[in-house]
């Protein structure tokens, strides 16, 4: 009877070792979950602000003006 009551404690305490494994798991799931969105919206956040427009915008901000095409020019740099 002793040994049968000691085996259930056993049983007991690994059914509570297995469920505290189980929260932690679904909490670290979670988790990526969210840094997995959070990457996501960063990721189109940056590619919206590394779009043309809008670096033309912070460009004209700075006071940059885009260069006309015929003042643009080459340097040959093979001879000295």
């Amino acid at each position: 009877m002793v040994l049968f009551a000691l085996l259930l404690v056993g049983v007991v305490a690994m059914n509570v070792a297995v469920l505290r494994a189980n929260v932690s798991v679904n909490q670290l799931d979670q988790e990526i979950a969210h840094k997995r969105a959070l990457n996501q919206l960063l990721a189109s956040e940056l590619s919206a602000k590394r779009s043309a427009p809008q670096v033309e915008a912070a460009a004209h901000r700075l006071g940059l003006v885009q260069a006309q095409a015929t003042d643009t020019g080459y340097l040959d740099l093979r001879h000295p």
